[in-house]
């Protein structure tokens, strides 16, 4: 190969680098899947517990969710009543004991 053909070459290849590099957008992380800089989601939590009696108990209180699956495994017992991005309603039926 002459050195024309290897100098052109490398230029394509220089060329096709700088491009590709320049031109892809970074992925952003998602915050539960790594990304170690985000911020908790912030929820008001309304717990409803029913009593022998029937009467519903509720207890409001707020939560800081760092991950998801952490909110859900403390709160798998309970019902899902409603939800929205800043408060979500759980219920808790009677269990006799």
């Amino acid at each position: 190969m002459s050195l024309a053909v290897f100098r052109y070459v490398m230029f394509l290849f220089t060329a096709l680098f700088f491009l590709t590099a320049t031109t892809t957008q970074p992925v952003p992380e998602h915050p539960l899947l790594g990304d170690t800089n985000h911020q908790p989601a912030t929820y008001e939590v309304v717990l409803e517990k029913e009593t022998s009696n029937g009467v519903i108990v509720t207890e409001k209180k707020t939560e800081t969710v760092w991950a998801a699956e952490d909110f859900w495994l403390k709160y798998r017992n309970w019902d899902i009543v409603d939800q929205n991005q800043d408060q979500i309603i759980l219920r808790k039926p009677y269990e006799k004991h």
